[in-house]
């Protein structure tokens, strides 16, 4: 590996799939969606938040970024990664992070709201509030929803003793719509949309500087449109073509990624694609 950085002067590999939030680009509409949620969190009063975006448009990593910038004096932040569970399982799930020291949880829902609302408290009269960030929530059953939605009702002195933020794909649009009771208590909502044309080439500029290089013009501009035409500007499907496009020009000794190259990787990716949707299919029919 060592050798495939020293070739494209970087520090590290730009393009893996982690939620380093050193690589988190700031594009208008990134930048709206963490201000907005930021503003969601220091109102305290909003109960409840829906971010939604299609697959690999940056939901997780706008939300590690937002619970990296919350002051860890004034918020406590609870993550719950996959909320496609039981209400008592992901309780159960904020209680072990909000006292992780504790031996063994209370028994019975009722017991476990309680302590949670105790813990709020607890946190509240310290000067923190407690902000819960529910991941893959479109995954999430609807009764799980609908008992989500007592927690809002946790008060001290007339305000909220925490914040709730759903994050899904836009199935969870829908879910939330079939629910009149948790969509009035949705003070606020952004939906991510793909990147376009100009904002891909200022994606893959922008990590590839995050990850070392000097000036961030590897891939050739020709490269870049092909790139933004094969991944329609979703940044997973940028990263995943970035990625081995980077590995088959330094195994060809190019010194910059040309629009060949992007193409053959791009054309690939899209047979491999193609043939697992096959397969699958197959195995669905089996």
């Amino acid at each position: 590996m060592s050798d495939f950085l020293q070739h494209w002067q970087l520090n590290t590999k730009p393009f893996e799939a982690t939620w380093d939030t050193r690589f988190y680009y700031r594009s208008p509409q990134h930048q709206e969606a963490l201000d907005r949620l930021l503003y969601l969190a220091s109102e305290k009063t909003m109960n409840l938040g829906m971010l939604t975006g299609d697959i690999g448009c940056g939901k997780t990593i706008t939300s590690a970024v937002l619970a990296h910038s919350l002051d860890p004096c004034a918020f406590i932040v609870v993550r719950c990664e996959n909320s496609g569970f039981s209400f008592d399982e992901l309780l159960q799930s904020m209680l072990w992070q909000l006292d992780p020291e504790a031996d063994q949880l209370p028994d019975g829902k009722f017991g476990r709201c309680e302590h949670l609302k105790t813990l709020c408290e607890n946190a509240a009269e310290r000067g923190r509030h407690v902000i819960v960030l529910l991941d893959e929530a479109q995954d999430m059953p609807e009764d799980t929803l609908r008992q989500l939605g007592m927690l809002t009702n946790f008060n001290g002195d007339g305000r909220p003793l925490l914040t709730l933020l759903l994050i899904g794909q836009p199935p969870l649009r829908r879910l939330v719509n079939c629910n009149q009771a948790i969509q009035q208590r949705i003070g606020l909502r952004f939906h991510l949309m793909p990147l376009p044309e100009s904002a891909t080439a200022n994606y893959v500029e922008h990590r590839l500087k995050a990850a070392g290089h000097p000036d961030g013009t590897i891939f050739e501009a020709e490269a870049l449109l092909h790139l933004h035409h094969f991944s329609r500007g979703i940044p997973r499907e940028i990263n995943r073509t970035a990625k081995l496009s980077l590995e088959h020009a330094w195994a060809s000794g190019d010194e910059r990624v040309s629009a060949q190259t992007l193409h053959d990787v791009a054309c690939d990716l899209y047979r491999q694609d193609q043939l697992l949707g096959m397969s699958t299919a197959l195995s669905c029919a089996t």
